[in-house]
C-alpha cells in the first residue's frame, strides 16, 4: 500500500508484512512504527516509485538483509487506476542475475522489466506488493 507495507510476496523471506516507509506508520494510539528494512533496498525502491511512480526506478545491487544478505537489485513502478497511483509494483532482481558490464546491464534490465511485467499481468511473479 502506500504506506509502505508489504501486502504480498512470493518468498515471505524476513520483509513479509513489515513497513519500508521512511517516515513510518501510525497505529490507533498514535504511536510511530518503523520499520526495520526501511532503508534496504527495497525501502529505497519503494520510496523511488512514490517519488517518481511513471518510471522504472533502479535500485542497484547491494546485500538485502531479509535474503540472509545475499546481493539484490530491485526494480519499482507506481501502480495507479484512472491516473491516481493506488500502489507501488517492486520486484527484486537475484544475484545470478547481476550482469557483468553497463551494456548487458541496459539490455538485460528492459528484458526483465518486460518479462516481469508480463508475468504481473498474468499471475506468475516474484514480486513484492504494497
Amino acid at each position: 500500500d502506500l504506506e509502505g507495507n508489504l501486502i504480498s510476496s512470493v518468498y515471505k523471506e524476513l520483509d513479509y508484512a513489515t513497513n519500508f516507509a521512511a517516515n513510518g506508520t501510525i497505529d490507533e494510539q498514535g504511536k510511530v512504527h518503523y520499520g526495520e528494512w526501511k532503508h534496504s533496498g527495497l525501502g529505497e525502491a519503494f520510496e523511488a516509485a512514490v517519488r517518481n511512480p511513471d518510471i522504472i526506478n533502479v535500485i542497484d545491487w547491494k546485500p538485502y538483509g531479509p535474503s540472509y544478505g545475499a546481493l539484490a537489485s530491485f526494480l519499482s513502478t507506481g501502480i495507479k487506476q484512472r491516473g491516481k497511483l493506488v500502489g507501488v509494483f517492486c520486484t527484486q532482481m537475484p544475484p545470478e542475475s547481476k550482469p557483468i558490464n553497463s551494456t548487458q546491464v541496459l539490455e538485460q534490465t528492459v528484458q526483465t522489466i518486460g518479462d516481469r511485467m508480463h508475468s504481473f499481468k498474468y499471475g506468475k511473479t516474484d514480486a513484492h506488493f504494497y
